[in-house]
């Protein structure tokens, strides 16, 4: 399934159902989420997923390659048909990687604009010696932003939404020179998002 879904604005976390069963998700979906995302969200967005598909759950707890693995691998061994992840980065990474080492659709739902993992082709997690390790993969297949959501978190991860969001705006024009001089592709989707 190649589907390109950009949700955005007040409320929107309220349309998990119709994304899902707009792409035809049945079966069975892995729900990721850490404790105090979910223990806020969770109860919007879980019988959303329940009124399409079988809900399975895990809660984000590390945000490692091994984890991230066996992650993927529980998606295979059980033929869980799709991936939601809501939360901030390091839920969001395991989610993305997973997903793409299992090429099963990912639903992301950024709950923090304080990353730009949200829709970026990379994961950034940890391997065994703790230190960080960016890993390519594929961006969310869908995304849903509820800009109410995000307005209501903490100041500090706003304000650092911020500076990612015009960090990300230079990248865009450093991508603009590169495709005019013939040194990159334009991915309509990817400069969109």
């Amino acid at each position: 399934m190649k589907s390109n879904i950009l949700c955005i604005g007040k409320g929107k976390i309220k349309d998990v159902e119709r994304t899902l069963k707009s792409v035809n998700i049945g079966g069975k979906v892995l729900y990721l989420s850490d404790s105090y995302v979910d223990s806020l969200y969770g109860h919007i967005v879980r019988p959303q997923i329940e009124s399409v598909a079988k809900v399975n759950e895990q809660t984000v707890d590390n945000n490692t390659i091994e984890y991230a693995m066996k992650v993927a691998e529980r998606v295979i061994a059980t033929d869980i048909e799709c991936i939601v992840a809501m939360g901030g980065g390091k839920v969001l990474d395991i989610g993305k990687y997973a997903a793409y080492v299992s090429k099963r659709p990912f639903l992301s739902i950024p709950t923090t604009m304080a990353h730009d993992g949200i829709v970026s082709p990379i994961a950034v997690l940890k391997q065994n010696d703790g230190k960080p390790k960016s890993l390519g993969c594929a961006m969310p297949s869908m995304m849903i932003m509820d800009t109410e959501l995000i307005a209501s978190c903490p100041k500090q991860l706003i304000k650092a939404g911020i500076g990612d969001t015009i960090s990300n705006y230079m990248a865009l024009k450093d991508w603009d020179l590169a495709v005019s001089r013939g040194k990159d592709e334009m991915n309509g989707y990817a400069y969109m998002m």
